[in-house]
């Protein structure tokens, strides 16, 4: 249910009417503002500064339509917004995309390589909190794009995430007029999910302790469960039992055989040796140096309960003439 409620034209702020007047007479909606618009004017410096960002764009972006409106769509899906995978399907198709090629964009398959380098940028960043590792932005460098297309192209990112945000803090009802452009089931049902990965361990502050001093992450919760902040994931860690009500007939235990992995948590980083070099120097073990496999730099080490981790590191390759 929506947070904030939607004005009209005549209910809005006299310093949000006139630009909300000019958002609707170009809107689908047919001179009715979107929900979305609607909600902004209660603040004229939200709906004003979301605005001037729009403006600073098509007064001097220099990316093409279609390359502004892909940015867009994926951003909107990294984000799992089901509003502005909605809206934003829909403009990509007045942008030239058919209907496929939308839906293709929005699940991340594009043909094209240099358009899809740049949207791997877009996509690492949204999710990542801006950042991109190092071989994904020299393949876009290496396809053609330059310094000022890359700085551009994270303007239509910081636009997409402005309105993702105020969304989900507003809890914004999807427009009937392209709510048939979203995934919504999957969409509404998936925005407020998360992946957490939980580990099993027998001692929770040696755990605590290993995963902040030695890997450096930040410590949520100290115990009963432990809730550990890893960059753009959590780790939860908590003590073994026996089967419950709600999982009967499974035990929660550590590894038992630590030489043999079923799963394994994956850390991509940009410099995998210096990883290692740091993280040995805190306790870490591991089970050999970094081994370039020419594609990848990889290392492992184990947990102080033997949970296999993972620190791999993307290498361009150049490609044979």
């Amino acid at each position: 249910m929506s947070r904030i409620p939607t004005h009209t034209l005549e209910s809005s702020p006299a310093a949000t009417r006139p630009l909300l007047a000019a958002l609707a007479e170009r809107s689908p909606t047919h001179g009715v503002p979107l929900n979305l618009h609607a909600q902004m004017a209660h603040s004229p410096s939200v709906l004003i500064g979301y605005m001037a960002v729009r403006k600073a764009l098509d007064d001097h972006g220099t990316l093409d339509r279609k390359t502004r409106t892909a940015l867009l769509l994926t951003v909107a899906a990294a984000d799992q917004c089901a509003y502005t995978v909605a809206i934003n399907t829909l403009i990509a198709t007045q942008a030239g995309w058919s209907a496929a090629e939308a839906r293709a964009l929005r699940d991340g398959r594009v043909e094209d390589p240099k358009l899809a380098s740049l949207l791997e940028v877009a996509r690492q960043s949204a999710e990542n909190r801006g950042r991109v590792d190092e071989a994904t932005w020299q393949t876009a460098v290496n396809v053609g794009w330059t310094d000022e297309e890359l700085a551009e192209a994270f303007a239509y990112i910081g636009l997409t995430q402005y309105v993702d945000t105020f969304i989900n803090y507003a809890r914004t009802d999807i427009d009937p007029v392209f709510a048939t452009e979203s995934p919504a089931t999957k969409a509404t049902i998936d925005q407020d999910m998360a992946l957490t990965v939980l580990l099993i361990v027998e001692d929770q502050d040696r755990t605590r302790a290993f995963y902040e001093q030695v890997l450096g992450a930040s410590v949520v919760r100290e115990r009963d469960p432990v809730i550990l902040k890893f960059h753009n994931s959590s780790i939860i860690a908590n003590v073994g039992g026996p089967p419950t009500e709600d999982k009967p007939q499974v035990t929660m235990a550590p590894p038992v055989e630590p030489e043999v992995a079923t799963c394994a948590l994956n850390i991509r980083v940009a410099d995998a040796r210096g990883v290692y070099k740091l993280w040995k120097s805190r306790g870490a073990h591991f089970l050999t140096p970094p081994v370039d496999h020419g594609s990848e730099i990889r290392c492992y080490l184990r947990d102080p309960d033997g949970h296999l981790i993972e620190v791999g590191q993307s290498v361009q390759t150049s490609s044979a003439a």
